[in-house]
């Protein structure tokens, strides 16, 4: 898989989680920021989003402990 479809992919979970919170869905690119910023999206978010990908792409980058990572393309970057 290749980074911009882990992004597409990342963004799809996010609309998901958003609607579901029945919020509308945000704009999102490699450089926005996945806590703190112009998202509604808490820690269990992105842990679901974690495993969502995790499931998808057959790897798990944080196997040996936590990667540091602040973005979209951050996180994306960790399954490419």
């Amino acid at each position: 898989m290749t980074r911009d479809e882990i992004i597409v992919k990342i963004r799809g979970s996010i609309d998901r989680i958003l609607r579901d919170k029945g919020s509308e869905p945000a704009a999102v690119d490699a450089d926005t920021p996945l806590i703190g910023g112009d998202i509604a999206i808490d820690s269990l978010d992105l842990a679901t989003i974690v495993v969502e990908l995790e499931t998808e792409t057959g790897k798990d980058p944080f196997a040996a402990g936590f990667v540091n990572f602040a973005t979209v393309g951050e996180l994306a970057d960790l399954y490419v």
